[in-house]
């Protein structure tokens, strides 16, 4: 009787995870665009966008007194960074991750009633606690999931998709970052590709 219950227990245990796995759309090419606004108040401080093709990503920090991109492969030991500050334009490489990024001590997911519905995804709660005290209220959907999930980089832990997050520091201000568009359109590798004699170069 145990060997003939066997392959049937065996059956559906790799039928559950093959489900589980079924459930997450894994997309290669995907564009985000995160406002942003000072959690306290809810005024406007900017935007975020987010392209993701293959094992590239690209962010793109934009206020008013400051645009930065951040420029990464997974298969890369180092990213690039660009800032322009009004007339001034610096380029800079550093090894990513960086080596003092603090570290992870603990992620406690909210209550399993717990969601919401972002750009048509239903979300779950998680919070993450990083080793310098700042935490991360995230909303993530895990409908979906992008061949890079580290455009922040404590993102590697969330299972799923974060369409929204809050950064809160231990002290100063708290930001929120909200999705609101996805798109899974393909991205021109051109985006990718920056031109380094519109910058000055400095040391990491």
């Amino acid at each position: 009787m145990k060997q003939s219950l066997t392959p049937l227990i065996t059956f559906c245990l790799l039928f559950s995870l093959s489900s589980l796995k079924a459930q997450t759309k894994i997309v290669g090419e995907c564009s985000l665009l995160f406002q942003i606004t000072n959690a306290d108040s809810g005024d406007s401080i900017g935007q975020k966008n987010v392209y993701i093709k293959g094992g590239q990503c690209k962010t793109v920090l934009e206020t008013p007194q400051l645009k930065q991109v951040l420029l990464f492969d997974l298969n890369q030991v180092k990213a690039t960074i660009t800032k322009d500050i009004g007339a001034s334009h610096f380029l800079q490489v550093i090894n990513y991750p960086p080596t003092t990024a603090p570290n992870l001590i603990a992620m406690k997911e909210s209550l399993q009633d717990s969601s919401m519905q972002i750009l048509g995804y239903k979300c779950k709660s998680v919070d993450l606690i990083l080793s310098d005290g700042v935490v991360y209220q995230i909303w993530y959907t895990s409908e979906i999931a992008t061949t890079v999930s580290t455009f922040e980089l404590i993102f590697k832990e969330v299972p799923g998709l974060v369409l929204s997050y809050k950064i809160i520091p231990l002290k100063g201000k708290s930001y929120q970052y909200v999705a609101t568009k996805i798109d899974l359109s393909p991205i021109p590798l051109s985006q990718f590709i920056i031109n380094i004699n519109q910058y000055q170069v400095i040391d990491e």
